[in-house]
């Protein structure tokens, strides 16, 4: 089952913005458990990061389909760990997310 999500460039990059932290995981010091959420969310962040780079120049809203697997670990990502986000409801970044999440949650039901 695929869940696919309507975001634009901007949107986009603010998405991979706050997922950047995973960059800063060493894996090889996690417990199993969450040695298989970190990767199931570093996948993810590659195939974001692809998105955004062969859709740089589009100034349209697209579709970003993914597994239902990733979709719901970036839902989880983004609830579990929005008070570490530099972003301020009521902002763009703030109301991007919110909307990003609400997609999710959505089409998770």
């Amino acid at each position: 089952m695929n869940v696919t999500i309507t975001i634009d460039n901007s949107q986009l990059s603010i998405i991979n913005n706050v997922m950047a932290e995973l960059d800063q995981i060493v894996f090889n010091g996690l417990k199993r458990p969450l040695k298989t959420i970190v990767s199931i969310c570093i996948e993810l962040r590659e195939k974001l990061l692809k998105k955004a780079i062969s859709t740089k120049t589009s100034k349209k809203a697209f579709k970003v389909k993914l597994k239902y697997y990733m979709a719901e670990a970036l839902l989880n990502y983004l609830v579990e760990f929005d008070i570490y986000f530099d972003t301020t409801p009521g902002t763009y970044a703030g109301n991007t997310l919110t909307m990003v999440k609400n997609q999710l949650h959505q089409q998770l039901q």
